[in-house]
């Protein structure tokens, strides 16, 4: 995984960790898996996304296509993500 904005990665980990809160490391875990598909090996690139404590992705691959564009979003108390789910729900979700 290459993270493009280690600054922000790094402040979204801590509060992760204060919090208690497992569901972006399970994310992150996920993507890092994607990046190992044997058919289809990419390179996870993250960057800073407009939503609180959230990232966009991008995959990768080794001739420089882009593959699936998505986010790695924290709906928060209030969620300020902008993002539609069916239920509430606290923590990190993946979006493509």
């Amino acid at each position: 995984m290459r993270i493009m904005c280690q600054e922000h990665y790094d402040k979204v980990v801590q509060y992760a960790e204060s919090i208690g809160d497992k569901t972006l490391e399970e994310c992150l875990q996920r993507l890092e898996r994607r990046e190992q598909n044997p058919r289809c090996p990419c390179q996870i690139e993250l960057y800073r996304d407009f939503a609180p404590y959230s990232f966009l992705f991008k995959e990768r691959y080794p001739d420089g296509r882009v593959g699936i564009v998505g986010g790695l979003v924290y709906h928060g108390c209030p969620d300020l993500s902008h993002c539609f789910i069916d239920e509430s729900f606290h923590g990190w979700m993946t979006h493509t």
